[in-house]
């Protein structure tokens, strides 16, 4: 499992807190990593702002119908507004000039009722033709082809308020790839395996055992399980 070391390569150095490029030259030398490195040096990789970014699940999921049949599927969303990117010596300027360039871009356009809405669709794929193809389709390191396993429209993705709190409201935020609704399933990507458990170990160091209580985190229905007392418990059980 390679991917703690991209993590590493990527993060500053520990001595010195600085970012050194060297380290994640250093990561490049391992072939998977030529598909994220591809992405990061092309046009793309330099978005103008939040709201002109297009985004993909890194995981493959299973989508489970009424009948019972299951299909594994990449999400994806694309910009309404459309993609817009920066060129090199753009984002030294933008970004010397505000390094919250893209963060207020999309606070003022929410603000004033510009709301960022994005495509949603999803690739999908029969898990009984997983093996029909020249490449493991469950590797992240892989891209489905768009003209083999065409983009379907399912839905949209609208920003339209701003939060109040940003501490409560996204520096408390749990997400987790584990927690999931009827309908969606887990597949046998093996990074999606890894980050099932390690996730929620990483939120119960960072935010607590009772993390899933935060009202950023707490199911917004009726909810009922066995889970009792912890450190920052807040929920009270009238039970003996």
């Amino acid at each position: 499992m390679k991917f703690p070391d991209m993590v590493h390569a990527l993060k500053p150095n520990p001595k010195s807190h600085i970012q050194e490029n060297w380290r994640i030259l250093d990561f490049s030398h391992h072939p998977e990593s030529l598909h994220m490195f591809t992405f990061l040096f092309d046009d793309i990789g330099i978005p103008q702002d939040y709201r002109h970014m297009d985004s993909s699940g890194v995981h493959t999921y299973t989508l489970i119908d009424k009948a019972g049949k299951a299909h594994y599927v990449k999400f994806h969303w694309k910009p309404t507004c459309g993609v817009k990117n920066l060129l090199e010596d753009e984002a030294i300027t933008v970004g010397g000039a505000n390094h919250s360039h893209a963060t207020q871009d999309l606070y003022d356009s929410i603000a004033a009722g510009n709301y960022p809405e994005w495509k949603v669709l999803i690739k999908v794929m029969d898990p009984a033709d997983e093996d029909r193809f020249d490449f493991d389709p469950l590797d992240v390191t892989k891209t489905w082809p768009e003209d083999i396993l065409p983009l379907q429209p399912v839905g949209r993705m609208v920003l339209s308020k701003n939060i109040d709190n940003f501490f409560a409201e996204n520096e408390q935020l749990a997400f987790c790839p584990s927690i999931i609704v009827p309908g969606i399933y887990y597949s046998d990507d093996k990074l999606l395996q890894t980050r099932i458990f390690s996730y929620s170990d990483t939120q119960r160091h960072r935010l607590g055992p009772n993390y899933l209580q935060l009202p950023a985190n707490a199911p917004k229905c009726v909810h009922h399980n066995n889970q009792h007392e912890g450190f920052m418990n807040f929920m009270h059980r009238d039970e003996e």
